[in-house]
């Protein structure tokens, strides 16, 4: 159920961040929907999952960038899998933990990101790049993990009800 609900979802999470969201800029910051969807669902407990979907949702953001197919996908499940190893116990120990991992899961993808882009071609400034990009993309990002757990753990309880005894 989550993978029929999931990759529709993340389809069109990739097409509102690179068509609408990329048009709203905190200095040349943008949030990542994709990430952002893919690191809660991690972080509420569903990693094997999140790795699935986070293939997926990397493919769709590199059928929409410029980047090399499977680049952005590779660096989703590197960092699902990093986020697994909580076992999705970040949660339940305290409210400021997610934020730590969405910190740390945002700027590993944008250095990943910005490796790639260094690797396949054109120069660039990386100093400029990450405090014109980077950090306000981090800050966006931060101020949308929390409401996006929340929303991860709410189509998690309707995807999954808890069960019932008598």
């Amino acid at each position: 159920m989550a993978y029929i609900v999931g990759i529709p979802l993340l389809a069109f999470l990739s097409i509102l961040q690179s068509v609408i969201i990329s048009d709203i800029a905190f200095i040349d910051g943008r949030p990542d929907l994709v990430l952002l969807a893919v690191i809660s669902w991690a972080i509420i407990g569903r990693h094997k999952e999140s790795m699935v979907l986070g293939f997926f949702g990397g493919m769709f953001l590199d059928l929409l960038s410029g980047l090399p197919l499977g680049v952005s996908a590779a660096n989703l499940i590197l960092i699902t899998y990093l986020v697994s190893f909580s076992e999705g116990r970040f949660w339940e120990s305290h409210f400021l933990m997610p934020l730590g991992v969405g910190l740390i899961s945002s700027l590993l993808f944008y250095v990943l990101q910005m490796t790639t882009v260094f690797i396949i071609g054109p120069s660039f400034d990386p100093g400029l790049m990450f405090i014109r990009i980077v950090l306000p993309g981090t800050f966006l990002n931060l101020l949308m993990i929390l409401p996006t757990i929340q929303l991860a753990n709410a189509l998690d309880r309707w995807m999954r009800p808890p069960a019932v005894r008598i």
